[in-house]
């Protein structure tokens, strides 16, 4: 259920853990709009947890696309090989030592046989993409 004008703001701001100008807010409405999101808890929680993992990273709808459309082509839980390989095919040039890196800096560790979440893996998406 999408979120009134002002609360989508504050929550957000809540979830961040600091305020945001008015220009900012309104780009990132933007692009979560550009990226077909609505203005939800769970998507504005998700954003702000992004901006946490990489917060030099500028968020674009290109990146939320590709988050999301890899989040739907993962559905439930995977196993952390085909993971690995689902990532090598959708981006060819994605480095060894930043796949690795992308899970230290969530706090997640990698192995092969583990089974992931498509939901604990959304910041590590989001941080391979940006």
């Amino acid at each position: 259920m999408p979120l009134q004008k002002e609360k989508s703001r504050i929550i957000y701001e809540a979830c961040l853990g600091k305020s945001v100008r008015a220009y900012q807010w309104q780009e990132l409405k933007n692009q979560l709009v550009t990226a077909r999101l609505p203005l939800t808890f769970d998507n504005l929680r998700f954003v702000a947890k992004c901006k946490k993992v990489a917060p030099r990273k500028v968020i674009t709808s290109h990146v939320l696309n590709l988050v999301v459309e890899s989040a739907t082509d993962l559905n439930g839980e995977i196993k952390g090989a085909v993971l690995k390989d689902y990532l090598y095919k959708k981006c060819p040039s994605l480095s060894k030592h930043k796949f690795y890196r992308a899970f230290r800096s969530i706090g997640i560790s990698y192995r092969n046989d583990r089974t992931y979440s498509v939901s604990e893996l959304g910041e590590v998406l989001y941080k391979l993409f940006a």
